[in-house]
């Protein structure tokens, strides 16, 4: 088992599912509203210190769905002093840190980017061969980083932790923990009703469905609606649903193998849809079956999802944790099964 150190994501048939503008129900700009409305739950900011402080180990440890600025999805509290918060998402491929991490941890960016230089100039001399000052390789670090290149390079590790700087996100929390950091374990369990998530636990008593790695680690499973298959991408990063574009018109057109063009320097425009959400009945996952299910797509007006992501879940239905608040689901990589209880 392995030890953690925490110090520390227009034609009805060509665009949307046919439904009408008219069967949808507004969604507000407020976010907390926002998420209470696709959730049909409600959250308490309150509620999260005491939560993020009950007793944990190295391999169970608590998290809370009512983090200001993050409800819905859970979020945990790094081992130490420094009130640093990670949020789990198994839809990211890499872990990740934000500046307010080093903010916490007493290192200003200038300090990091210099020792990063540091490195570089003991190990990576080519890359910076074209530049004639640290000044000049500090500015065009930054402006890498900045479009997502060379992020490996600005790594801080912890244990046998590593994430790597975006200098572009700035949030309530201070990193996110993705499919990078699941890999590590044979199994790891989330347990919604208590709120624990469990590393390298045993194998879970449920429903297990084949779950399909993609060659960017996004892990996928077939569901059904309305006795269809559909297939998605189980992502604990998003508190709700966001069915694709014509979700249920029974021809999904998506390339497990085809995600280069779905990445955070995705510059191609994508369609705005409606600031709506619609309701669905009769979606299954295992034997779990779902009525009454909000989902809004990663198109809409005013859309929290970067330009890659909506193009992405244009093709690709994200079952996010909407579906399991009231559930323990596992990603067991040994025998690659998803598995709801």
């Amino acid at each position: 088992m392995k030890k953690i150190f925490f110090l520390t994501v227009v034609y009805c048939s060509l665009l949307i599912s046919c439904k009408n503008n008219s069967d949808g129900k507004k969604l507000s700009y407020d976010g907390k509203i926002l998420t209470e409305q696709l959730t049909q739950r409600e959250f308490d900011y309150s509620k999260a210190k005491e939560e993020l402080n009950r007793e944990r180990t190295d391999s169970r440890i608590p998290f809370t769905m009512n983090f200001y600025g993050c409800l819905g999805k859970p979020v945990l509290k790094a081992e130490g002093n420094n009130d640093v918060y990670v949020m789990l998402d198994s839809g990211s491929t890499r872990n990740w840190f934000y500046y307010s991490l080093l903010e916490k941890i007493n290192v200003t960016e200038d300090d990091f980017i210099q020792k990063v230089v540091e490195y570089i100039k003991q190990n990576e001399l080519e890359l910076i061969k074209n530049h004639s000052s640290e000044k000049e390789v500090a500015q065009y670090l930054k402006n890498e980083w900045s479009n997502y290149n060379l992020n490996y390079l600005a790594s801080v590790s912890f244990g046998d932790i590593s994430l790597r700087y975006d200098p572009n996100v700035n949030e309530t929390f201070d990193g996110v923990l993705g499919a990078e950091f699941l890999l590590n374990y044979d199994r790891v369990t989330i347990d919604f009703i208590n709120q624990y998530i469990i590393l390298n636990d045993e194998k879970l008593d449920g429903a297990a469905l084949k779950m399909y790695q993609s060659p960017n680690d996004e892990f996928d499973i077939y569901f059904e609606y309305r006795g269809q298959p559909e297939f998605g991408m189980i992502d604990t990063g998003n508190y709700g649903f966001t069915p694709r574009h014509n979700f249920g018109d029974r021809n999904q057109q998506y390339d497990i193998n085809d995600y280069s063009n779905y990445g955070y320097g995705y510059k191609d425009k994508v369609p705005i849809t409606p600031r709506v959400m619609y309701s669905y009945n009769d979606i299954k996952i295992g034997e779990v079956i779902y009525n009454n299910m909000n989902g809004a797509y990663s198109t809409i007006k005013g859309s929290g999802f970067n330009k890659g992501a909506q193009s992405h879940m244009m093709k690709l239905n994200g079952l996010g944790n909407v579906f399991f608040y009231n559930h323990i689901i596992q990603f067991d990589f040994v025998d690659m099964q998803f598995i709801i209880k």
